[in-house]
């Protein structure tokens, strides 16, 4: 996190810091804070030309919080009252009072650098194919509602998902039941080309499919995809999911001990 002479803004030093340790600098792939930042109040230190800490909050709360020193947040006591959304790392928890917050969920975020990567060995049966995004929005919403209790964004929405920056035609992949000829399982990446960051979005397997390693052969085939184009992928997800994704994920090469809290009043 060097830097040259002259004026930094926020941004920049967001980006500097965040490339050198992206899963503890956010809870997110960048892309999605420097889309938002003009919403937010942010401030940052550089000493030495030296990155050495940002801020992002609003009126609600604390949104981005990072020290390279790791000194927890100074928050005045007349603010704690007021705070009613704090999203915060592991590291610095111990400085907001978390049983003031009706939702506390902890959330890890671990990535894969780009090295070697194990064959994806699909069962027989099954194949992997890409997601026609123009014709099939309504088959990712109807996958994804049969594998959340809570959860099924609508087959615009995943229209709008193809229109971001980062959308990746060749990251949207099906796995298909070749005896059925229907998908059962789905993968979606994004790819980052200004910070040649992967992040994996979407891995799901219908219920009665999972136990058959199609969930790792989804994230070895992204993997496989995104192996070249990117310096790193990273990906996140409850802690508390009792699919137990995190598993799933490091068995696939990923690797971190990074967790993040959401805290709503």
């Amino acid at each position: 996190m060097f830097l040259g002479n002259g004026p930094i803004t926020f941004r920049e030093a967001l980006v500097l810091a965040y490339c050198e340790e992206p899963c503890r600098v956010l809870p997110n792939a960048i892309w999605k804070t420097l889309v938002e930042v003009d919403n937010f109040e942010t401030s940052f230190l550089v000493e030495n030309r030296v990155v050495t800490h940002l801020e992002m909050w609003d009126e609600e709360g604390l949104h981005l919080y990072w020290h390279r020193d790791r000194q927890p947040p100074n928050i005045p006591k007349n603010h704690i009252s007021r705070l009613r959304f704090a999203l915060i790392h592991q590291d610095y928890l111990r400085a907001v009072p978390i049983g003031r917050f009706a939702t506390r969920k902890p959330y890890f975020r671990i990535i894969h650098r780009d090295r070697a990567i194990a064959t994806a060995k699909l069962p027989l049966g099954f194949r992997i194919v890409n997601v026609n995004v123009d014709t099939e929005a309504d088959d990712v919403t109807e996958l994804m509602g049969k594998c959340y209790d809570d959860l099924r964004p609508s087959a615009q929405s995943v229209q709008e998902w193809a229109s971001y920056p980062v959308f990746d035609r060749d990251s949207w992949i099906w796995v298909i039941d070749e005896r059925k000829g229907i998908p059962v399982g789905l993968g979606i990446a994004d790819v980052d080309p200004m910070i040649q960051e992967g992040s994996l979005e979407w891995i799901q397997v219908l219920p009665e499919y999972r136990e058959r390693s199609l969930g790792e052969c989804i994230v070895l085939e992204l993997l496989t995809r995104l192996h070249g184009r990117v310096e790193f992928t990273t990906v996140s997800g409850e802690v508390e999911n009792q699919t137990n994704p995190e598993g799933l994920y490091r068995r696939c090469g990923f690797r971190g001990d990074d967790v993040w809290w959401l805290l709503r009043r």
